[in-house]
């Protein structure tokens, strides 16, 4: 990338310091933004074990394009391999440089297309003969997109106006979805199986946006970490034949690669109160009173804590480690 383009985004894009082994994408994850690197190294994993292809890159390399312009995960696990201070450039600031620098906002995406093309090019010829241990027909695809976006609306209506038979204030009848207003700083994912949409779910990082009652429903406004590090997930839509399995936890992943690096550390969810105890075995607790969503029926608050999660799962796997020694 030209000096031109760099000094540009430094204009109008926060810079972010990132410690040496701190993973910025997962392999099939996703992130709120693509990250312009100013000092450092990240290290690129494509593939898994011995048939993986290891790059390293640097100074002005910008990390993460791919998943961010078409919506799917990434197709490589990175990792600072150095201690890195970078850019974020989401579409909040690819708008600010539209506004205000236009000549310079399209040269921008116009290298992105063709670093996008380049890198997937690249990929391919690295990854031939690969076999991705996955081959279970799932994809989870960001909704990146007016066209995806609009698969998960109409997706939330068939589940909760169809199948459930609820009616909704955000239910638009004639096109058949449901379209509320976190969508317009939420981030939505849509699981498909084999081609069919199968399944949809939404969060939105309170720093983002204004979340209408949610914050005083869910509690989230008592949390001394409300708004900075709270993050909330609604939407959650799975046609019937899907619920029960491997939709469910695969949108929750998607999720959690995508927080990970956003320093999130509260997710509040509702759920139906015969799923309390199942959320309750992934570190979820009830965090208000029981209230009636108009969508969803009789739903319990609950709230994960990720940095107790984390030390907790840390524990256990060292726990795990210590019984096969």
């Amino acid at each position: 990338m030209n000096s031109e383009l760099v000094d540009a985004l430094k204009r109008h894009c926060q810079v972010k310091l990132i410690n040496s082994g701190t993973v910025l994408r997962y392999r099939r994850g996703f992130g709120e933004q693509m990250l312009l690197l100013l000092e450092g190294e990240v290290e690129i994993r494509l593939g898994e074990g011995e048939q993986a292809h290891v790059l390293t890159v640097g100074q002005h390399s910008i990390i993460g394009e791919i998943g961010f312009l078409t919506g799917k995960g990434a197709t490589a696990q990175v990792t600072a391999s150095k201690a890195v201070t970078a850019l974020g450039i989401g579409h909040d600031e690819l708008r600010a440089l539209e506004r205000h620098e236009p000549d310079t906002a399209i040269k921008l995406q116009r290298h992105l297309a063709l670093l996008a093309r380049s890198r997937m090019a690249q990929n391919e010829v690295l990854l031939e003969g690969y076999r991705d241990g996955d081959e279970s027909g799932f994809e989870i695809v960001s909704c990146s997109t007016p066209e995806l976006l609009s698969v998960a609306q109409n997706l939330r209506y068939e589940v909760y106006c169809g199948e459930f038979g609820r009616t909704s204030p955000y239910a638009d009848h004639e096109s058949r979805r449901i379209i509320d207003p976190l969508d317009a700083h939420g981030f939505s994912f849509v699981a498909y199986h084999e081609g069919e949409a199968v399944g949809t779910t939404r969060v939105n990082l309170a720093r983002h946006g204004e979340l209408g009652v949610l914050p005083e429903i869910y509690g989230m406004a008592k949390s001394p970490r409300h708004p900075n590090t709270t993050s909330v997930i609604t939407k959650y839509a799975i046609r019937e034949a899907w619920r029960g399995g491997s939709a469910y936890m695969r949108l929750f992943g998607a999720i959690a690669t995508l927080i990970d690096n956003s320093g999130v550390e509260e997710i509040f969810i509702d759920c139906n109160p015969t799923l309390a105890r199942f959320y309750s075995t992934m570190g979820f607790r009830q965090c208000e009173a029981e209230f009636m969503h108009y969508e969803n029926g009789l739903s319990v608050p609950m709230v994960l804590d990720i940095p107790t999660y984390r030390a907790r799962m840390s524990l256990a796997d060292r726990q795990r480690r210590n019984r096969w020694r």
